[in-house]
């Protein structure tokens, strides 16, 4: 039986998150502030809080890195303590979300490679480590929108078209890239708009 990304993602999580949860695992992704705070900061794009004693998280306000992160939470309430970081680009980059219209979403990876785009609601996103992988930031019942291979310019590129549902304006959408640079897979960044 051949085991496609997304059954792989679906059967693993519970057994990686007990497994991985409490060891130090690779993210890619950006700090943001929390609004009106001082000192409290949560992964872009997600619902993650984020801590940490080795950096000044301020200073990494909004810079795509390459985090080491442990979970200090729980497996439904993770904290994410983040213990080092590398400055690196965005791999997936999510278009806008405007009902009706066409947008465009980039996967940039070395030419050649393969990319799966997902897309779940901001509000159901979580943390599940997948250890070499790097890091699963949608949660349970991402759509799976796209898969394709990255062009000579390295770029694989899709137009999105969001459904027309009203009731859904104003609501955080999240996206997220698995991609395989020949033979070795990794989860990008996270990316997320809010329909208009």
């Amino acid at each position: 039986m051949k085991l496609t990304a997304y059954k792989f993602l679906l059967c693993c999580p519970v057994l990686l998150t007990s497994l991985l949860s409490a060891q130090s695992q690779t993210l890619r992704g950006k700090v943001e502030d929390v609004q009106n705070t001082q000192n409290q900061f949560f992964l872009d794009c997600t619902n993650l809080p984020v801590v940490s004693s080795a950096l000044n998280l301020n200073a990494w306000v909004g810079q795509q890195a390459i985090l080491q992160v442990v979970n200090v939470g729980t497996a439904t309430a993770p904290v994410l303590r983040i213990d080092a970081a590398v400055a690196t680009t965005k791999v997936f980059d999510m278009g806008n979300l405007r009902l009706g219209q066409g947008a465009r979403w980039e996967v940039d990876a070395p030419a050649g490679s393969f990319a799966f785009m997902f897309l779940n609601f901001t509000s159901l996103t979580s943390y599940t480590p997948f250890g070499a992988f790097g890091t699963w930031l949608l949660g349970n019942g991402a759509a799976t929108i796209a898969s394709g291979v990255t062009n000579a310019q390295h770029q694989f590129e899709i137009t999105y078209t969001m459904p027309v549902i009203p009731a859904l304006v104003g609501v955080s959408m999240t996206g997220q890239a698995l991609v395989g640079d020949h033979g070795t897979w990794f989860f990008s960044n996270a990316d997320c708009k809010s329909i208009e």
